[in-house]
């Protein structure tokens, strides 16, 4: 958040269980990524990270690849590939490099 003050906001605080990832250049795009950290019996630790998308109804419309709509599954694929930080920074240096263009 620190690295990407523009960018990443925690909506609720240091205490928030979501992560919003807005577009500076792009109004009304936004990425919401919750979190939920699940403890089983045994003491084993198991994050589950979830993607929203907010964006635009027009952007809805002209997206006929669907991108918007398979991006959860996407972004959990992502995960899985990457990890939770590099995916995460992913998603974030996507937003902050349009900014520059």
């Amino acid at each position: 958040m620190e690295k990407y003050p523009d960018t990443v906001h925690l909506l609720e605080g240091a205490s928030s269980h979501y992560m919003g990832i807005r577009s500076a250049s792009r109004p009304g795009f936004e990425l919401l990524i919750i979190w939920k950290i699940k403890i089983d019996e045994e003491g084993k630790v198991s994050p589950k990270l979830d993607l929203l998308t907010k964006v635009p109804r027009r952007a809805l419309e002209l997206d006929k690849n669907r991108v918007i709509e398979t991006a959860p599954l996407s972004f959990r694929t992502l995960l899985g590939v990457l990890g939770i930080e590099a995916a995460l920074e992913s998603l974030i240096k996507l937003f902050c490099t349009e900014e520059n263009n």
